[in-house]
């Protein structure tokens, strides 16, 4: 069950989808929602003279702070009547970044909620930084949600992207308050592999008797990729069943061969037309 939603302040065109999405998953489970706004704090830069002048430095630091407290009393006047608690929450991220200090404060929470990762822009790669901390420096789960999303949370139809690794096995686990407020919990396996090491004799036929024994209403269902990227499959396929919500493991391969290379993860993270909930 989820007690405690971060929602990290951005500062894209698309944050009313986070926070929409976690109160209406707060909502469902008694929650507390916290948004955090955070103080990113100039470091001092070295110049031909020396480090930055301490008068220079200290007035960057209280400009960047007078910006953070007015986007805070913005928040909490647009939520100040929600259905749910929100706290207003401001953190200095002095001697980190802010995706560092956001990921920081994610450890206390059960669930953070970002938006997905706009194709281009200034804010592509401050997205993908802030989703990347979390997710891997947290220790939490984290909800993407695409800005113009019409999906339902909880959700009522949910697909698991499966694949017999450590972050999909997570994913699962993590996003169990949810699947069990699901009608139908849909197992999609893209481009299966049979044998021990892989996906067994049947494949996703392992998680779905465990999900089974959670009482969840399991379907399995495998599926070629056809020459299209995993990320692809999985779209059309939850886009074919009707799903709300998206599991997949994340990360299963380093940041710089995602980087190089492309992905699942930041496909999903720059595509998708519905939440995503990852874990890794």
């Amino acid at each position: 069950m989820y007690k405690d939603i971060l929602v990290p302040y951005v500062n894209t065109d698309s944050e009313h989808a986070p926070a929409a999405a976690a109160i209406a998953i707060a909502d469902a489970f008694q929650a507390h929602v916290a948004m955090l706004v955070t103080v990113d704090v100039p470091r001092p830069m070295p110049s031909d003279w020396g480090a930055m002048a301490y008068d220079v430095y200290a007035s960057l630091h209280e400009e960047a702070r007078k910006r953070a407290h007015a986007r805070a009393e913005a928040l909490r006047g647009k939520f100040a009547h929600a259905t749910v608690p929100v706290e207003i929450r401001t953190t200095e991220a002095v001697s980190l970044y802010p995706q560092n200090a956001a990921a920081l404060q994610a450890r206390y929470a059960d669930l953070s909620v970002l938006p997905t990762m706009p194709k281009e822009g200034a804010d592509t790669m401050f997205v993908h930084d802030y989703f990347h901390d979390l997710l891997r420096q947290s220790g939490r789960p984290v909800l993407v949600v695409p800005r113009d999303s019409k999906a339902m949370l909880p959700p009522k139809r949910v697909v698991i992207a499966w694949k017999p690794t450590r972050e999909a096995s997570r994913a699962v686990a993590d996003a169990m308050p949810l699947l069990r407020k699901a009608d139908t919990v849909n197992v999609v396996v893209i481009d299966p592999v049979v044998g021990e090491a892989v996906h067994g004799g049947e494949p996703g036929a392992d998680i779905a008797v465990h999900l089974a024994r959670h009482g969840l209403k399991v379907e399995v269902e495998t599926r070629p990729s056809m020459n299209f990227s995993v990320a692809y499959a999985v779209l059309q396929h939850a886009r074919t069943v009707g799903a709300d919500l998206v599991v997949a493991g994340g990360y299963g391969h380093s940041r710089l061969r995602e980087a190089m290379l492309g992905g699942t993860t930041r496909e999903l993270l720059e595509s998708t037309h519905l939440p995503v909930l990852f874990s890794h």
